[in-house]
């Protein structure tokens, strides 16, 4: 497996992650600098709904941008590739379409069965 490869996917991928997460912020309707204060109920509820829906996307990019920082550590640890539950080998295949994996194929079939 060829670690470059993959360090440099991560990096594309946080460099890509970071932007839309401050992208989602600069669209919250809550935090726009000329937020009006006196809308109608109307305007309150289509306001409220924006922002939990940019809300709820930027929970997600920052978990994915969590999981690519952790990724990248374990690459400088020595550790990247190594399923966290069983201690084998992830397969590369599995590294290069989620680099940011730190569960075997197996772990994490066992994992989705118990949810």
């Amino acid at each position: 497996m060829n670690y470059t490869t993959i360090k440099n996917k991560l990096e594309e991928l946080k460099s890509k992650l970071e932007k839309e997460i401050d992208l989602y912020k600069k669209e919250d309707p809550y935090l726009l600098e000329d937020r009006s204060i006196s809308n109608t109920l109307d305007d309150d509820i289509t306001e409220t709904e924006g922002h939990d829906r940019i809300y709820a996307t930027q929970i997600q990019l920052t978990e994915n941008l969590r999981q690519v920082q952790e990724a990248l550590k374990r690459i400088e640890e020595g550790k990247y590739g190594i399923c966290k539950r069983c201690g084998q080998k992830i397969n590369s295949g599995r590294l290069g379409v989620m680099p940011q994996a730190v569960l075997c194929i197996n772990c994490q079939s066992k994992v989705r069965q118990r949810s």
